[in-house]
This record gives structure tokens, C-alpha cells and sequence, in this order.
């Protein structure tokens, strides 16, 4: 039996990955209700209805208010004439310093007894797949903090020019839940939330000032998924500006 449509929620901006989720015009069946989000699927994606003070992404669809639903309740929402897309994250190497500096965050990890800070070490050792597993599924919060830590790193990746294909196999075979993966997806893409794309920029142009107002932004997004969602990628620049030094020197 088809479900029949449930109410109307015009969207005012959505991301692109939103957008592609809206693409022909199914109706969304809700999976996940939050206090800040509600997560539709279709048959061509995820998004998530966030309200208009929410950070642009990929996934997000912003309204002017969150419908009342329950797990299972279709919406149709209309595909929106907006559509955010960030601009490409600057060269890696630029961003480092700046970043190291106002960051000044580390994440609560569940490693399963690996040292804390051990993710540096195994990149180095033995690349980012290894990594991944490590990272994947691990930690607390809707977005776990090993999946927040591993879209930062995906996207240093896809930053410093690793082939999306072979990011996008590493996101999709995470062992996480659907929604992580969506959102891992499109950090194997090189998108992220707005704030990200800014505080890299800011990071890249030596705007400290600048670099501090979107590590505020950040800070405000999850409970602490924005700042692992930074950490992992402040990780994973370095290692990227390692290998490429690394290269210049054989």
C-alpha cells in the first residue's frame, strides 16, 4: 500500500546533495527527528530539514519551521530555486598554521584503547582506509565524533587532490549509519558546511580574526560535531602537506 502524501514543507535554500534528493519529485519518508533537524529519505538520497539559522550544506534543507512529524510520516517538499554550493577548499598547505592556532579542541574518541591522538601516526603508517575503520561508527553524538573526524580528513583528501572515486568507496563502505554515510558522502565530494569552507579560507588568507568567527560558527553545530569535523581536517592537512613535502624531497 502507497502512502499517501503528507503536508507541504517549501524549502527556502538547499544544498546540492538536497537538491539531488528532490530530484523527481517522490515524496520524503522520514527517518530520524531531532530537536534542530528532521532526515527525509528518497530514493536518490538523504537531506535534512534544518531551520533558516543553520549552517548551509550539502544535505541541508532549510525552512522557515520544522514540521511536527514522527519517524515514518511522508512529506512532499518541493525542489527549491536556491541552491547553496561552497566554494573549493584552498591548497592544504595554506591552511595549517592558522588553523592550528584557533582551534585548540581535541575530540572525545572511543578508540577501542588506541592512543588518542594515534590517527596522525596511522595515516603515516598505513594510509587513510586504515584510518577509517578506525574512525568509523566510533564515539557519541547523531554524526558519532570518529565520523565527524573522518569527513575532515576526507576532505583534506579530496582538497589535496585524491581521486573522489576512491573517497567515495572509503565513505560508503564506512561502518556507520545511513545518515553518517550521507554525510560522509559528500565530504568524499570536498563539501561541507559553510562555516568549514570559511574557516579554511580564513585560515588560507591569514585572517586570524576571521578564522575565529567561523570556529565560532562551527562550535554551534552538533554538540561538538563542527570542532571534530575541524580537528579531523586540521589532521589530515598536515598529512597531506607531509606526503606532499615528503614527495619533493625523493
Amino acid at each position: 500500500m502507497v502512502a499517501a502524501p503528507g503536508p507541504v514543507v517549501r524549502p527556502v535554500r538547499v544544498g546540492e546533495g538536497a537538491a539531488a534528493a528532490l530530484t523527481g519529485g517522490a515524496p520524503g519518508r522520514v527517518v530520524a527527528v531531532f530537536r534542530r533537524a528532521v532526515y527525509l529519505s528518497y530514493p536518490r538520497g538523504l537531506l535534512a530539514l534544518v531551520g533558516t539559522a543553520a549552517e548551509p550544506g550539502p544535505l541541508h534543507a532549510h525552512v522557515a519551521a520544522l514540521p511536527s512529524v514522527a519517524v515514518g510520516d511522508v512529506l512532499d517538499v518541493p525542489g527549491c530555486a536556491e541552491v547553496w554550493r561552497p566554494p573549493p577548499f584552498p591548497p592544504v598547505a595554506e591552511v595549517v598554521g592558522v588553523l592550528a592556532d584557533v582551534l585548540d579542541h581535541r575530540p572525545d574518541l572511543d578508540l577501542g584503547g588506541a592512543p588518542g591522538d594515534d590517527i596522525t601516526q596511522t595515516l603515516r603508517r598505513h594510509g587513510l582506509a586504515t584510518a577509517a575503520a578506525l574512525l568509523a561508527g566510533r564515539g557519541i553524538g547523531l554524526t558519532p565524533a570518529g565520523d565527524d573526524v573522518l569527513a575532515g580528513l576526507l576532505l583534506a583528501a579530496r582538497a589535496a587532490g585524491q581521486p573522489e572515486r576512491d573517497l567515495l568507496a572509503l565513505a560508503r563502505g564506512a561502518r556507520t549509519h545511513e545518515i553518517s554515510r550521507a554525510f560522509l558522502g559528500w565530504a568524499a565530494r570536498g563539501r561541507s558546511v559553510a562555516a568549514l569552507h570559511d574557516l579554511a579560507a580564513a585560515c588560507a588568507a591569514g585572517d586570524a580574526p576571521a578564522a575565529r568567527r567561523a570556529r565560532a560558527r562551527l562550535a554551534a553545530v552538533g554538540h561538538t560535531s563542527g570542532l571534530d569535523l575541524a580537528h579531523g581536517f586540521l589532521i589530515g592537512c598536515r598529512h597531506e602537506r607531509a606526503c606532499t613535502d615528503e614527495r619533493g624531497h625523493a
